[in-house]
């Protein structure tokens, strides 16, 4: 008897140290899965947090106009053992990149999924998910534009919940992950990344979102931490995401890429903690064309910010686990 009640105290501590062992993350991408690679990296590295248990994949929406990016999600889920993850994607009024990869992608692997403009609203999807879900339990993780997120915001009741978006957000969504910018933004003053493609709706959801913010960005800090390597071992050189990053990467003369979006699915699902440092006062401001810069007054009390490494902590280290998130396989 006592050796069993040594056992349940030892398993608490360990749920309680670790709540991804108590229960997994519920978790919606929204990706553009487009003009850069590193959404590859990071939705895969997201099904490795699925298959450790600690996250569950509701849904993948996209905010490209791209006509393959949603192929390409379908793809990367069927390869991990999930066809079934809903895909939605923006109708309309979106924003349309081009892509090394997608369409290639698509042609080579045949997904399942339609072309973007005959896949489900991805706005619709989002109000179906979260009126099924339990209150403040989704993570929502955007490491594309904002549109979808924007569009949500601005939607009225309809058959899966009598709340209008915004209400409907702030009941079931616990956080908001956004990965955009660069921190700190007088280094590169210039719009860059998701928040210069739809600076309107990046205004909108900085503004107008109703839970908490932890934004993450890219440049020096996410260039630190180099992934992808390991799709370029021969063990792993044939499959969707290999062959996204060698198109990808074609004329760059290195086989690996930045980290941005994988970080924000790492603060998603785990925190920022071990690796990652967490600036809690000021706020975000976003600029009419995409720039932006961290503002320490005044306070906004749902806006934080990850975008410095923890003391001590070697970039090169938190690559190589994030590379073997990536190709967990072979768990029961």
């Amino acid at each position: 008897m006592k050796k069993m009640k040594i056992v349940r105290l030892l398993v608490l501590s360990l749920l309680l140290c670790h709540p991804a062992l108590a229960q997994s993350v519920k978790i919606i991408f929204d990706t553009d899965m487009d003009s850069d690679v590193d959404d590859v990296g990071a939705l895969a590295m997201l099904h490795g947090f699925a298959k450790l248990r600690e996250a569950e994949i509701l849904a993948v929406t996209v905010s490209s106009l791209n006509p393959w990016s949603p192929g390409v999600v379908d793809v990367i889920n069927t390869y991990y053992g999930r066809p079934d993850i809903p895909i939605g994607a923006v109708q309309r009024f979106g924003v349309y990149n081009k892509s090394k990869y997608a369409r290639k992608i698509c042609e080579d692997f045949k997904p399942d999924v339609k072309l973007g403009e005959d896949m489900p609203d991805a706005t619709m999807l989002y109000r179906k998910i979260l009126s099924s879900q339990p209150d403040t339990s989704v993570v929502v993780v955007t490491v594309g534009d904002l549109t979808n997120l924007s569009k949500l915001l601005d939607t009225e009741a309809d058959q899966f919940s009598k709340l209008k978006g915004v209400d409907l957000v702030k009941k079931k969504v616990k956080d908001l992950v956004c990965m955009g910018g660069r921190y700190p933004a007088d280094l590169d003053p210039s719009p860059w990344g998701n928040f210069k493609t739809d600076p309107r709706s990046t205004q909108h959801v900085a503004t107008a979102w109703p839970t908490r913010i932890y934004f993450t960005g890219g440049g020096a800090f996410a260039d630190s931490v180099p992934t992808g390597k390991i799709f370029f071992n021969e063990k792993y050189k044939h499959t969707p995401m290999a062959h996204a990053y060698k198109l990808f990467l074609e004329g760059w003369k290195r086989n690996w890429h930045h980290s941005a979006d994988l970080i924000a699915v790492y603060v998603a699902v785990r925190g920022y903690l071990p690796y990652f440092r967490l600036e809690k006062g000021g706020y975000n401001h976003i600029f009419e064309d995409g720039t932006n810069v961290w503002r320490l007054a005044p306070d906004d009390e749902r806006h934080y910010l990850v975008s410095e490494f923890a003391v001590g902590i070697d970039p090169k280290a938190i690559a190589e686990k994030f590379d073997s998130l990536m190709v967990i396989q072979n768990l029961p």
